[in-house]
């Protein structure tokens, strides 16, 4: 090769993926009713056949990602040399990869929805659902999602840094683990286009949720009334960002905005904390961290299958295979930034690091949002049921110092860095997982990087421009994912026949 290098993409799996996505948008402008029904339909029937193998696939796997955290393979190295990256940057990077702006406007309103219509047979608007609604959320955004992500990140990481897998895809580490199996090639390659359909709409999605909370806090600081011009100019500025942030590459882009994104919710966070009612708040995480481990196993395997209220699709089965289209994502994106760690570092920062990280999220903003609520300073349910969510993350911030301009300034911030943080590893995954060619660093083309940020970009725009629903994408999104599960599960068990026959030399 010569300087400039010879950079390739494998023009099935981009093409296939890509096509796959706006086709769908592009019918989904046509018959908007009946796709939305249609894929609700189909995403329905699949929680049902697969909810109990879904439920035990997310238990066993979070117990595994334990186990790599404190069993004997625990100590062993992915890779030569030391970690890249210090621990609180490799935890917000991952973390941000992971949750973007959907954490933020959960944080917010999630406790209201298991307060009116709570799981595990609790009365609606009752003090004990009240007492487990947070619970409910550190159960649905703790171990539960980062369980798959790490066995996914380590799988990986192993494959690439010990069995030195060329590249950093999840069709190749399947591949190298099927050894001489005759069709690995094509089911490599499907694996691939599901990957890729799963991130383009996973990520399109994740731009689109910003937008309100966006041109919300842009209405309280400025008064800019949201039209749809102001909503591509969103989309463009973030796209700009997380675009901009690809093209410096992952040490002075990705971990920088990840740093500062991460800093400022830290600052958010602990000025909500001391300006709001801080006994209430702690007060209010102890007990939900308790209610979460007392329950944690009636929650893992609750199916109501005598009443049949529908909690479990709606909300633990959506959670667990909405984990599933970040999957492939993440299992990427983490092998990248784990060289020179232990797979207990990478367990542990991945389990504890991004877990605690949502919870005291959770904690803080939910905890001032229930406080709001019981003393009458805004009525969340109300608000929530009428469809506000951005207006009821607005309301309830307004009612703390300095929340008529202040904080919903830093929320514009915050969140545009958070969305851009997600959209670069997002954009990193996606050219990891269509390329055909690396340079001598093993990196992906500068330029195609720079192309997966626009076709991150122009999925959301489309879906705004033929007025369609984000939430169609997402359910299709988590449809194609479903069967990712039996592929993390075939990942799983070669990688601790790896493993044990590597400990055995």
């Amino acid at each position: 090769m010569d300087k400039k290098q010879e950079w390739g993409v494998s023009l099935i799996t981009a093409g296939v993926g890509v096509f796959s996505v706006f086709t769908f948008v592009f019918f989904l402008a046509r018959y908007p009713a009946q796709m939305l029904a249609g894929v609700n339909d189909a995403f329905l029937g699949a929680t049902k056949i697969f909810s109990v193998p879904l439920m035990l696939f997310t238990f066993v796997t979070t117990v595994l990602a334990f186990y790599l955290a404190f069993g004997k393979y625990g100590s062993i190295r992915l890779g030569e040399g030391k970690p890249e990256y210090s621990n609180f940057s490799y935890i917000t990077m991952m973390a941000l990869a992971a949750l973007a702006s959907a954490a933020v406007y959960w944080s917010f309103t999630e406790w209201a929805a298991y307060y009116e219509a709570p799981g595990i047979h609790l009365e609606p608007y009752s003090v004990e659902a009240l007492e487990a609604s947070l619970g409910y959320s550190f159960f649905h955004w703790g171990f539960a999602t980062q369980g798959p992500y790490v066995l996914a990140g380590v799988a990986v990481a192993y494959a690439v840094y010990n069995k030195k897998v060329s590249f950093i895809k999840i069709s190749t580490v399947c591949e190298c683990m099927m050894g001489d199996f005759k069709y690995k090639k094509i089911i490599g390659k499907l694996i691939d286009i599901s990957v890729v359909f799963c991130i383009i709409g996973a990520a399109g999605c994740t731009l689109g949720l910003a937008v309100p909370l966006e041109t919300g806090a842009l209405k309280q600081v400025f008064g800019v009334e949201t039209t749809f011009a102001v909503q591509v100019g969103v989309v463009l500025v973030i796209a700009a960002i997380f675009t901009f942030t690809s093209f410096l590459g992952m040490e002075r882009g990705k971990k920088t905005i990840s740093n500062l994104a991460a800093g400022l919710c830290i600052l958010f966070l602990l000025y909500i904390l001391f300006a709001g009612p801080t006994n209430f708040i702690l007060k209010n995480f102890i007990s939900s961290l308790g209610w979460m481990g007392d329950k944690y196993l009636r929650m893992s395997f609750f199916t109501d299958p005598i009443e049949n209220s529908g909690f479990p699709e709606q909300w633990t089965l959506f959670f667990q295979a909405f984990c599933l289209t970040y999957t492939g994502l993440m299992g990427i994106f983490i092998a990248k930034v784990s060289k020179g760690r232990t797979i207990k570092e990478v367990s542990l920062c991945c389990l504890l690091g991004i877990s605690i990280s949502v919870w005291v999220l959770f904690a803080i903003d939910g905890g001032y949002s229930i406080y709001a609520q019981t003393q009458g300073i805004v009525s969340v349910t109300d608000i929530l049921s009428k469809g506000g969510g951005q207006d009821l993350v607005y309301g309830v911030i307004e009612t703390l110092p300095g929340g008529k301009k202040g904080l919903p300034f830093v929320m514009l911030v915050m969140i545009a860095g958070f969305v851009a943080s997600s959209l670069d590893s997002a954009s990193f995954s996606l050219a990891q997982t269509v390329t055909s060619k690396l340079d001598r660093s093993g990196n992906v083309s500068t330029g195609l990087r720079i192309a997966c940020c626009l076709v991150l970009t122009m999925v959301p725009l489309s879906v705004m421009f033929v007025k369609a629903d984000f939430s169609a994408l997402k359910s299709l999104a988590i449809l194609v994912s479903i069967p990712f599960m039996f592929v993390m599960i075939f990942m799983e068990i070669v990688l601790f026949k790896w493993l044990r026959e590597d400990g055995k030399k």
